[in-house]
């Protein structure tokens, strides 16, 4: 009895496996897409830590050249990855914000010098 169930949860996980399997396989380009939009993400979430650390700086230091370089780099990171997924209308919005947020430290970084 305890060797039955013990295959059966072996039998569950295995079905549960290959049912996974066959869905990553019968949809690789949902899957590639995914994996693009993770990869997108784990680049962002990088780029906001290096992003609050230069904000920090830039209070401390009056140093904006490090905050509008990452703000430049976080939005060639956007734009590259809706060259792929144009229709991620989630990510349009937010660049553009970005894009808002770039020109105004620029403006800043031109009008002290």
């Amino acid at each position: 009895s305890i060797k039955w169930r013990k295959m059966f949860r072996f039998r569950t996980g295995s079905l549960s496996a290959m049912l996974l399997a066959l869905t990553v396989a019968g949809s690789p380009v949902l899957s590639w897409q995914l994996g693009d939009r993770q990869a997108y993400n784990n680049k962002m979430a990088l780029l906001n830590v290096m992003l609050e650390g230069a904000k920090q700086r830039a209070v401390e230091t009056d140093d904006l050249q490090t905050l509008c370089l990452v703000m430049s780099i976080g939005n060639d990171v956007t734009e590259r990855y809706l060259q792929r997924h144009s229709n991620d209308q989630q990510i349009e919005k937010r660049l553009k914000g970005m894009r808002d947020d770039f020109t105004s430290c620029l403006s800043l970084l031109y009008s002290g010098q």
